[in-house]
Parts: structure tokens; C-alpha cells; sequence
């Protein structure tokens, strides 16, 4: 007896080759869920309150303006400002995650009554390794001085 291609063995066959197609679509999906976590998830922007009386006169530097806070990136203030706190953002470095990082920074600055903030200095942590793409992942944190503008 033959089986034509309509047989049971045929549609074994079709039905090995469907799960085997799912399954390998589910990792595709896994790979990819795991990389948007990794590169972009688990953003935080911390603020830490300064204690004292300081009132710095800066020299200037470079300046852009979010949500009207000022950006200060190189240098500082070019008037007499007193140092309020530093605001710590900690967040992956895909795109999604750095797209509202400065909007983040400039909330932070301005919910604790900041004027400007000056860049302190930002470095990069290991997250981990994507065992299907070989890719390292990082987490950049950023550190910042919030400052109020003394009249």
C-alpha cells in the first residue's frame, strides 16, 4: 500500500515543519523582546539633596536649554548659582531610553526647583551579553549638579 500526498505521513510531515517554523519564530521574538528590555528598560533619575551654603561664581561654558532648564556641559553657569543637589540618571543605551532622558533630567531639575544643571560626568556599566546575536549591552549612568541661579 502507497500513501499519496494527501496521507498521513505527508501531513506529519507539514505539521513537523510547522512547529519547527513556530518554534524558530519564537526565539526570533524572545531575541528581540530580551534585546528592547536590555537596551531600553529600566531608566531612573534620582535626585540626592546637597547640604550647604555654597554660592559659586562660574565662568561660563556651553549651554542648550530643555523645558527651560539650562544645560550646562561644558564649563558652568556664567553668574553666581548655589548648588541645590545632584540628579543621578541611570538608563540603557538604546534609543527608545535615551530619547526622554534629557526631558527626564530637566523634570528632576525642575520638580526640586532648579534653574540649570551642569554635567558632572557619565560612564558606562555592564548589563550583559545577547547569547543569540553575540551583542554586549550597557547602562550609561549620568551624573549632574542642580543649580539655582542666585539673583
Amino acid at each position: 500500500m502507497t500513501e499519496d500526498s494527501t496521507g498521513i505521513g505527508a501531513n506529519l510531515g507539514r505539521l513537523d515543519r510547522n512547529v519547527h517554523n513556530n518554534l524558530a519564530w519564537l526565539q526570533v521574538i524572545v531575541a528581540l523582546l530580551f534585546t528592547l528590555l536590555v537596551t531600553s528598560g529600566c531608566s531612573t533619575t534620582t535626585f540626592t539633596e546637597y547640604r550647604g551654603a555654597n554660592i559659586v561664581e562660574g565662568k561660563g561654558g556651553t549651554v542648550r536649554v530643555v523645558n527651560g532648564i539650562d544645560f550646562w556641559e561644558n564649563g558652568d553657569p556664567n553668574r553666581k548659582y548655589k548648588i541645590l543637589g545632584v540628579i543621578d540618571d541611570s538608563r540603557g543605551e538604546g534609543i527608545i531610553s535615551r530619547s526622554s532622558r534629557d526631558d527626564d533630567i530637566a523634570q528632576a531639575a525642575h520638580e526640586r526647583g532648579a534653574d540649570a544643571v551642569i554635567f558632572a560626568g557619565s560612564d558606562r556599566e555592564f548589563r550583559g551579553v545577547d547569547l543569540n546575536s553575540g551583542g554586549a549591552y550597557y547602562k550609561r549612568i549620568t551624573k549632574l549638579i542642580a543649580v539655582k541661579y542666585v539673583r
